[in-house]
């Protein structure tokens, strides 16, 4: 199974700044949760709008992070694509070049991708491939590929027989400044979570792995209450993890 069945087959270039997390979405046809939350949700008619409070983000490989002995992450979801089933870790089984822990490791080629996530220095950035990520494992930070959605308020090409495949979509995104995390509240067509990420004046956007066994999540609601995301569908064969962290 490829990068593309894995996730399809069902269904300005400067960093930015980390926002304070008290600063307040723009949207008026939204509803926030309680503030004090380490996750702010936020729903529309058809869609889950995460801002995690954070201080820094990481991807996470091999083993992914639990609640109860990861105190500090605040979200966590499948980022990059999985190559192979394999019971086996391997980084090569991640698709594209990848930044963990501050080090850098090749993946595999991965045609679906095209652009990537970078985290460094308390700064975001979204870019198009092809793009070094040595850079950011030199100063410390994460980094990973996927298939790029917004760019700098653009919508991305799509290929055509990607339009019309339906699943619930996630994808990590920035809005009013701040990242978060948005998933369609249900099944839907490629083409119209796009067109809902518009809507929302998305500014940029890449994709999330979501396909069916890749879409479990967590995160941290009030008083650290721990809130499951598509728990009962679990497979062992998921490689890495976007994790946001206190």
């Amino acid at each position: 199974m490829d990068a593309v069945d894995s996730a399809f087959a069902q269904l300005d270039t400067s960093p930015r700044q980390s926002q304070p997390s008290s600063a307040p979405p723009s949207s008026s046809s939204t509803q926030p949760s309680q503030s004090s939350s380490p996750v702010e949700l936020i729903t529309t008619d058809q869609l889950f709008i995460f801002f995690p409070h954070f201080s820094t983000i990481d991807l996470v490989c091999k083993t992914m992070p639990k609640p109860e002995t990861d105190s500090d992450v605040v979200f966590c979801c499948e980022a990059a694509f999985t190559g192979e089933l394999m019971l086996d870790f391997k980084h090569s089984n991640i698709a594209d070049p990848h930044v963990s822990g501050g080090q850098w490791y090749k993946g595999y080629t991965c045609k679906a991708n095209t652009g990537a996530f970078m985290w460094y220095n308390s700064s975001w950035r979204f870019a198009k491939k092809p793009v070094d990520l040595h850079p950011v494992a030199d100063k410390g930070g994460m980094a990973f590929c996927q298939r790029l959605l917004i760019l700098d308020g653009k919508t991305q090409p799509m290929w055509e027989r990607m339009r019309k495949n339906k699943t619930q979509y996630r994808a990590l995104c920035e809005k009013d400044h701040r990242l978060c995390i948005i998933e369609s509240k249900n099944v839907i067509t490629f083409e119209r979570f796009i067109s809902l990420l518009e809507q929302q004046h998305v500014t940029n956007a890449i994709y999330l792995d979501m396909g069916r066994g890749w879409n479990y999540a967590w995160y941290r609601s009030s008083d650290d209450k721990v809130e499951y995301l598509h728990p009962l569908i679990q497979i062992p064969f998921t490689t890495n993890w976007l994790t946001f962290k206190r």
